[in-house]
């Protein structure tokens, strides 16, 4: 198997996608894509985003398609990502190697799929949509790779050599439950607690207008992402989200016993050594409590 990528297919036109396919043109990789939005191919096209388009996945899904091909990349939100996948089961074990940018991996199973290795490139944006490609959005940032299906000698290496020399980014390798737990406390709990944050200034009917600081600014950038796509996130990953929001709650009670003095607060009060005081009860927390 050659492990060069010189053409690729990207399923999904939106910011994850578009910024990919511009990343790759820019390496001399010619790009294909599909979206269901015609409107979003056609700009795409305008844009010389991609070089060309297919018309439908019944037209991908096609074993003659495919000798195009050296890689396709599904980006589409995560929910979409399992249905897109079982879309293309006359492409599973040939020589095309399929991917993904799902940040949630969990349900994504599939049966004798020996050409198909999950990645989470770890790059976004508030922004949405083909308007906010941007071709440096992957430069320098960090990718993580799961082969939960035993993927055949080749298809991994391809991928992987995919990530770092056309997109430029560092990669390692993660099983399936240890990406999940990981971005659960990392990155899905920080935007559900960005919604939380809002909606709790929005409760109390005080108008901070103008004088939002700048970590309110970053929970406001936070809680301004796609809303559907975040809502299938939490939904997909709720087991390990309510582990991490479980072990924050923790900490927060902790923080509010200290901060009303029913726990008593030292003179000199250290952050680091309260951090790690109270860390202690939160790693004492086992997974089956959950």
């Amino acid at each position: 198997m050659n492990l060069n990528v010189e053409k690729i297919l990207i399923i999904g036109l939106g910011m994850i996608g578009s910024s990919i396919a511009l990343a790759s043109k820019s390496k001399g990789i010619k790009v294909f894509g599909f979206d269901k939005s015609n409107s979003s191919m056609k700009k795409a096209l305008e844009k010389n985003i991609i070089d060309s388009k297919v018309e439908s996945i019944e037209d991908i899904n096609s074993k003659d398609f495919v000798k195009k091909v050296d890689l396709l990349i599904v980006a589409v939100p995560p929910k979409q990502t399992l249905d897109v996948l079982n879309d293309l089961k006359d492409i599973w074990n040939t020589d095309v190697t399929i991917t993904d940018t799902s940040s949630v991996k969990n349900h994504i199973k599939l049966n004798d799929a020996s050409n198909i290795v999950l990645s989470h490139p770890i790059a976004g944006s508030d922004r949405s949509g083909i308007s906010a490609a941007n071709g440096d959005l992957f430069k320098n940032k960090k990718n993580v790779l799961c082969d939960p299906f035993n993927s055949k000698k080749g298809h991994f290496e391809k991928v992987d050599n995919f990530w770092k020399n056309a997109l430029q980014m560092r990669t390692s390798l993660m099983s399936v439950t240890e990406h999940d737990l990981v971005f659960a406390m990392t990155s899905h709990l920080p935007h559900l607690v960005s919604y939380a944050l809002i909606d709790s200034i929005r409760l109390s009917n005080h108008d901070v207008d103008d004088n939002a600081g700048g970590g309110l600014k970053e929970f406001l950038r936070l809680s301004g992402s796609n809303s559907e796509m975040w809502r299938d996130i939490f939904i997909l990953n709720r087991v390990d989200l309510i582990k991490a929001l479980a072990g924050m709650q923790v900490s927060l009670n902790n923080l509010l016993e200290l901060i009303t003095e029913t726990k008593q607060i030292p003179d000199v009060f250290s952050h680091l050594e309260l951090l790690n005081k109270e860390l202690d009860e939160i790693k004492s927390f086992k997974e089956d409590k959950f």
